[in-house]
């Protein structure tokens, strides 16, 4: 092939009629030839605008070719040639090479950007004959003629559909050929791994026959041929499962609260699969968030992303609810910082390990944490409360699941915003790194792992399973052949058996600044002022008595915490008493209780323990006579807080007597000041109104500062 000289080059790409791509500076306007949006499939109104939307089209792999690219720009250079993949409208990336000349004034600052994209693999074929090959991508692709024009064969794709030919003739002979399934037979061929699922299927059908009905069979049967371990990222509501989701593909792909569970997989090209409940395929859809909410009747959705952090061997799933649990091998659960165990969580967390032990907690929302300063002093630091965090989720984890729990800290908006800036500060401190390291070793030889756990959780699902006594024989000789056929050789997969780095080695850099008097000054002004607030409310009207109330606890001790500004809440939880002792601030006690520093000489603070922790017949009437009810909420989880407390045993003593509802945790409240303005008191009314209630006074705070008030 011919290689022109710069002089060539340079007078080549000036002088096209038809440039495939032009750029105006300053303003870095973009303008594509229409030869050239045909060639990457984009439409002339969806096609980027500008030179930094043309970036955005680029590989996540290929990521350094655009810092390159600005330094050419913005440096002497007059002509060039790059090469890397771009996305095209298809939502296939292919492999361009942009050949490009710039014209710039006489300060050498750039004027215009002048070229032709090409596909890369264009001047190899005009100069190659019939029959010559190239490895390409880890693919051989062979020249060839076709209807007088040379084009490109994938030799490597004709193999591999030569060799799944032969396995599924293989497979046919086998089917028709071997022994009922309760006589194991091992194949010897290296078809083991589709042998057994044939065998397992066949199993579970057989305890469909008896079982009939059983849709946690059903859901677990979809899952055999699967060759990827299948992780599931479940957790309540407003708990950030979505969005850790979005940070491990590196783009806002998955919405919030969508019914559709979504299976996402890394690989070379972007693909899509939608299935209906109709038995419907729709294939290669460009998938937005809007497009999937519009959405109806999908039973799932199917995309491969290249460049996510998504290990080999591992499908990841948006799981939507309890339904599709039997399908997972393993199972992410997400819980927010700012909220412990709640019983919604623990009846979740029940459903699980019912069939499967193998849980990952992840430590959401990390990012909403703040120092915190008692007295103007730095007395908390960030990553301190972070750890005690997952040290106090631990032992709740063991207290009420019996559950050696693996915790790992994650911000998925830090590790969102840095997907393509892995070297800053905000994407270490994401620690999302971290969980990928942890789920790694899952995928290694993942087929055989994936057969093992489901043939475990289909013994566990027919043993949870109420039989008839007239059948039970016949499920048992079921469970016996599941047993027979667990590959001896499968290696053990349960999370106790993770690595011991999956632990979270979290650490945050904290930024602590110089103090001095007039900060310390302007840090006690705000303790005086969040206590003066407080205690102003209508409902006190007078009277300075509150009992703290909240279903986990944690929130009353925050609250408590700020109005004691000398008291840390994580004092008052970990050391100074347990999760069912009452504790008492003032100067007659009401009953047996752990006496606490005294908040002032006319103000009694009384909190309560969490709801599970307080008898039934408790006499919730003389306690609310005599002190102000305060219900504490997180605002993060205001959906789930309002039904625990709808569910609390004193709800229907709020309907006699002055109360507060106070929304803690409100770190997101500047980014959603208008939307909760709007919301919480529609969602108040609503609350009130179906549980027959008195209407509260309600604040929304965070640290010393009361954000809002209700309306007066």
């Amino acid at each position: 092939m011919i290689t022109l000289s710069d002089w060539e080059q340079k007078n080549f790409i000036h002088s096209s009629h038809t440039p495939g791509i032009t750029v105006i500076f300053p303003s870095r306007e973009i303008y594509f030839s229409p030869e050239l949006l045909n060639v990457m499939r984009l439409e002339n109104s969806t096609c980027p605008k500008t030179l930094d939307q043309w970036y955005e089209l680029c590989h996540p792999s290929d990521h350094s070719v655009i810092s390159k690219l600005e330094n050419i720009i913005y440096g002497h250079e007059i002509y060039f040639s790059i090469s890397r993949k771009l996305y095209c409208g298809d939502g296939v990336y292919r492999n361009f090479r942009l050949d490009a000349f710039i014209q710039r004034n006489s300060d050498g600052r750039p004027e215009k950007l002048i070229g032709n994209e090409i596909l890369a693999l264009s001047a190899w074929l005009e100069s190659s004959n019939e029959g010559d090959k190239i490895i390409c991508d880890d693919k051989i692709l062979e020249a060839v003629r076709v209807q007088g024009v040379m084009t490109l064969n994938n030799l490597s794709m004709i193999e591999d559909l030569q060799n799944e030919n032969l396995r599924l003739r293989r497979e046919i002979q086998r089917r028709i050929f071997c022994a009922a399934p309760s006589e194991i037979i091992l194949p010897d061929s290296d078809d083991s791994e589709l042998f057994f699922a044939n065998i397992i299927e066949n199993n579970i059908d057989s305890a469909l026959n008896i079982l009939i009905g059983n849709n946690q069979l059903k859901s677990l049967k979809r899952s055999l041929r699967n060759e990827n371990i299948v992780v599931g990222v479940t957790g309540l509501s407003g708990s950030g499962k979505s969005e850790l989701v979005n940070s491990l593909i590196g783009e806002k792909l998955i919405p919030e609260h969508t019914e559709i569970p979504i299976f996402i997989t890394e690989g070379e090209t972007k693909s899509s699969k939608i299935f209906y409940q109709d038995g419907r395929l729709e294939e290669d859809s460009i998938l937005t968030p809007s497009y999937i909410k519009t959405l109806k009747d999908v039973s799932r959705i199917e995309i491969t992303i290249p460049g996510a952090l998504i290990p080999k061997g591992v499908c990841i799933v948006d799981s939507p609810n309890k339904n599709i649990l039997p399908e997972f091998d393993f199972v992410i659960y997400v819980i927010p910082i700012r909220s412990c165990l709640k019983n919604s969580d623990l009846e979740y967390l029940r459903a699980i390990t019912s069939i499967n032990e193998n849980i990952i907690f992840v430590l959401s929302q990390i990012d909403l944490e703040r120092d915190d300063f008692e007295a103007g002093k730095l007395i908390f630091t960030t990553s301190d409360k972070i750890k005690d965090n997952i040290h106090g989720l631990e032992s709740e984890i063991q207290k009420y699941l019996d559950i050696n729990a693996k915790i790992i800290p994650v911000s998925a908006k830090n590790a969102l915003e840095k997907f393509y800036d892995k070297n800053s500060d905000s994407w270490a401190e994401s620690n999302i790194e971290n969980l990928v390291n942890y789920i790694k070793p899952i995928g290694e030889n993942s087929f055989i792992k994936g057969l093992n756990l489901r043939t475990e959780r289909a013994l566990k699902i027919i043993e949870n399973t109420e039989i008839k006594t007239s059948l039970s024989w016949k499920i048992q000789d079921v469970m016996e052949n599941l047993r027979n056929i667990i590959p001896p050789s499968a290696p053990s997969v349960s999370s106790r058996h993770l690595p011991a780095s999956g632990e979270a080695k979290f650490s945050s850099t904290v930024n602590v600044g110089t103090k001095n008097l007039l900060s310390s000054l302007i840090m006690s002004m705000k303790e005086r002022d969040f206590k003066t607030k407080f205690f102003a409310l209508q409902s006190f009207a007078g009277k300075r008595k509150a009992v703290l109330l909240s279903a986990d606890k944690i929130q009353s001790l925050k609250l408590f915490s700020r109005l004691a500004h000398n008291i840390r809440s994580e004092n008052l939880s970990e050391g100074l008493a347990a999760s069912k002792d009452w504790l008492y601030s003032g100067n007659d006690e009401p009953f047996e209780c752990v006496k606490i520093q005294s908040l002032g000489s006319d103000e009694e603070i009384l909190i309560a323990p969490s709801d599970y922790n307080i008898d039934s017949d408790f006499n919730w009437r003389t306690i609310l006579n005599k002190y102000i009810p305060v219900v504490s909420v997180d605002l993060a989880r205001i959906d789930s807080g309002l039904s625990d407390l709808a569910n609390s045993p004193y709800i229907t003593e709020l309907a006699f007597t002055k109360w507060i509802l106070t929304f803690g945790n409100a770190g997101l409240f500047d980014t959603r000041q208008e939307e909760l303005k709007n919301d919480i008191p529609e969602l108040i009314n609503n609350f009130i109104e179906n549980n027959g209630l008195k209407t509260p006074d309600y604040f929304i705070f965070e640290n010393y500062k009361i954000i809002y008030e209700g309306e007066k």
